[in-house]
């Protein structure tokens, strides 16, 4: 989880406050009073307060098994209410359900500093589960979302971000050299379809394409993911080609105009 800058006053509490509910939404089971003020750097004095005031407000929650703290359901009304008042949702779903359909676990996401943020999953009835919880990020080199978002921008700011930091090498096949992603971003481009071939996680292939609303701007990206061992060269080109028409539907959904493209993701032969 990334840290906040912290102002002062009552900006410093709020700061604090969100540190803390934002800790809670990436756990995946209740905390104590003592491991969040260690997490976030706050005295334990400071972080009960918080609590109280947040628990009052049903924004958390105190397990009544061990006391410890876990997200609240009007932590979850706010959620949903950014769902209800955001038209991307209602264009996306019903996407990411008939990709499920066609056995491709769908992934709708977002760019938010740097990195691909997940606003839902869909899960296929495929042999294998790959999920990612609301608001958990991942990287944009290595992702099929993450690529298919940087070739929106500029090569300029495409060089600036790949070279802010090292990249991590995820598995044997993450590729990590910028002017190779450069040039797979060129590709991209011309297809509008990005492919990770087991470059993220090791056993899976996903296909990745941006939604675009009425002014013809990228606001999100949807990406499938199979099991890479179920899959050959040409079940993959048709993978690439439902996902890029499941955005397609998304974007027509927010008004968005058609686009010219190149043929798309021609798969090599040489398979696992």
């Amino acid at each position: 989880m990334g840290r906040i800058a912290v102002g002062s006053g009552e900006n410093q509490s709020v700061t604090r406050a969100i540190e803390l509910l934002n800790l809670l939404a990436d756990s995946t089971e209740p905390l104590g009073v003592r491991d969040i003020a260690r997490r976030i750097g706050v005295a334990p004095s400071n972080v009960q307060r918080l609590i109280n005031t947040l628990t009052k407000a049903g924004f958390l929650e105190q397990s009544e098994s061990n006391g410890r703290y876990k997200i609240g359901h009007r932590a979850f009304r706010v959620g949903s209410a950014f769902i209800e008042q955001n038209n991307l949702y209602s264009a996306a779903m019903p996407e990411l359900y008939n990709l499920a359909s066609l056995h491709i676990t769908g992934f709708l996401g977002v760019l938010r500093e740097n990195m691909v943020v997940y606003l839902a999953t869909v899960q296929s009835e495929g042999p294998v589960a790959v999920t990612h919880r609301p608001g958990s990020q991942t990287y944009l080199h290595s992702t099929a979302m993450g690529k298919a978002l940087l070739a929106e921008m500029d090569d300029s700011r495409i060089k600036s971000i790949l070279t802010a930091r090292p990249l991590p090498r995820l598995t044997p096949k993450t590729q990590i050299s910028v002017p190779q992603l450069l040039k797979e971003i060129e590709l991209i481009r011309r297809t509008g379809v990005a492919i990770s071939e087991e470059e993220n996680r090791y056993g899976f292939f996903s296909a990745g394409t941006v939604i675009r609303d009425f002014s013809g701007t990228a606001v999100a990206v949807i990406s499938g993911a199979v099991p890479a061992a179920v899959t050959e060269s040409d079940d993959r080109a048709k993978i690439a080609e439902q996902v890029y028409q499941a955005a397609q539907n998304a974007s027509l959904k927010l008004g968005a105009p058609k686009r010219r493209r190149e043929s798309l993701y021609k798969p090599s032969r040489k398979t696992r």
